[in-house]
């Protein structure tokens, strides 16, 4: 079982590097958020949250996961991100959600289906296929700087992959 935590920054659209811990204080990577380009930056400071895309890097600054928004007609109802990890390859990331109480979210790797998932009024984040839960992410107070705390609790995805699911999940949420 591993874990690992980071602080919610208090603006949403910051750029900078948000360092991601172990239980032993000792950083294990970072989290950002960035643009592809000036463009994007100013369309996204007009419309709140318009362009999400996420970078997460080790703790020698190597990136291990790139998540970038896809731009067309048909994610501007359903918005959908193309995830580059290093261990698990190329996969899509797609909101899922009905109703805004209960946002959830999918991706397919190796044709298994994983979902996070949020029920309302908790605090819990579940991340988990047909069979198991595999993660589940907690923060300490709804308002920034809240600690969000990551528990593997079985599975092969990174906490990289977790915190860069949850990130996007936060930001959209």
């Amino acid at each position: 079982m591993e874990f690992g935590y980071f602080k919610k920054p208090v603006i949403k659209k910051t750029t900078k590097c948000i360092p991601i811990m172990n239980k032993e204080d000792l950083r294990i990577g970072c989290i950002k958020r960035f643009y592809t380009n000036k463009v994007e930056k100013l369309i996204d400071h007009i419309f709140d949250e318009f362009f999400v895309n996420i970078e997460v890097m080790d703790s020698n600054s190597n990136i291990i996961v790139t998540a970038i928004e896809n731009k067309s007609f048909q994610s501007m109802f359903r918005s959908n991100w193309v995830i580059e990890c290093k261990d698990k390859g190329r996969l899509v990331l797609e909101d899922r959600t009905k109703i805004k109480i209960n946002p959830t979210m999918s991706f397919i790797i190796k044709d298994t289906t994983y979902y996070i998932k949020k029920d309302f009024a908790n605090k819990r984040v579940r991340l988990e296929n047909a069979k198991q839960t595999i993660a589940e992410i907690t923060y300490d107070k709804i308002v920034p700087p809240a600690k969000v705390s990551m528990e593997k609790k079985q599975g092969d995805l990174s906490l990289h992959l977790i915190a860069c699911l949850y990130y996007i999940f936060m930001l959209r949420e």
